[in-house]
C-alpha cells in the first residue's frame, strides 16, 4: 500500500527499535530477530554471499557439413545451456532484489544522521560490518569503563 504523503511508495518493513548510536546491543538483538523473520539476516552477516553473474549461452552454429543429428546434438546442448542460464540468472535477480530489501530495512531502521555514515557502501554486508565495528566495540570499552568504576 502507498504512503498517503508519497504516491507509489513502498513501505519498508522496519525494526521495531531504531538505532539511534547508544542502543547497539538492542538494536542488534531485535535487527537479527527482525531480519532472521524475514530471511535476511544471512545478508548482513555476510553468510548470502552475491552470486556470480551468469553468461549468456552463446548461440550454436553449425558446421556446414554437419548432418540433422548433430544440428540436433547441438541445439539440445545448446538449450540445456540456456536453462541453466535462467535458472542462474533468476538466483542472482532474487539476490539482489533481496539485497536491496535488506539495504533498505537496515537505513530505514536507524536515525538518519548514522545513515549518513554509510554512503558509498555498496552492500548490506558491508554497512553492517561498518557499523559493527564503529558501535560494538565502542559499546565495549563503555561497558568495561562502567565495570571498573562500579
Amino acid at each position: 500500500m502507498a504512503s498517503p504523503g508519497h504516491p507509489g511508495a513502498i513501505p519498508v518493513p522496519r525494526c521495531p527499535i531504531i538505532f539511534n548510536g547508544t542502543n547497539w546491543g538492542d538494536f542488534v538483538f531485535h535487527l537479527e530477530v527482525h531480519m532472521d523473520g524475514q530471511l535476511l539476516w544471512g545478508y548482513l552477516t555476510g553468510e548470502r554471499i552475491c552470486p556470480p553473474y551468469p553468461v549468456l549461452p552463446t548461440p550454436p552454429t553449425y558446421p556446414p557439413d554437419a548432418d540433422d543429428d548433430a544440428k540436433t546434438a547441438l541445439l539440445e546442448a545448446f538449450k540445456a545451456q540456456m536453462e541453466s542460464y535462467q535458472s542462474d540468472l533468476g538466483v542472482y535477480e532474487t539476490w539482489l532484489r533481496e539485497e536491496k530489501s535488506t539495504k533498505a530495512i537496515l537505513l530505514a531502521s536507524m536515525e538518519v544522521d548514522l545513515v549518513r555514515s554509510l554512503r558509498g557502501l555498496p552492500t548490506s554486508h558491508l554497512m553492517w560490518d561498518h557499523l559493527r565495528r564503529s558501535y560494538e566495540i565502542h559499546n565495549e570499552a563503555m561497558y568495561l569503563v562502567v565495570v571498573e568504576e562500579a
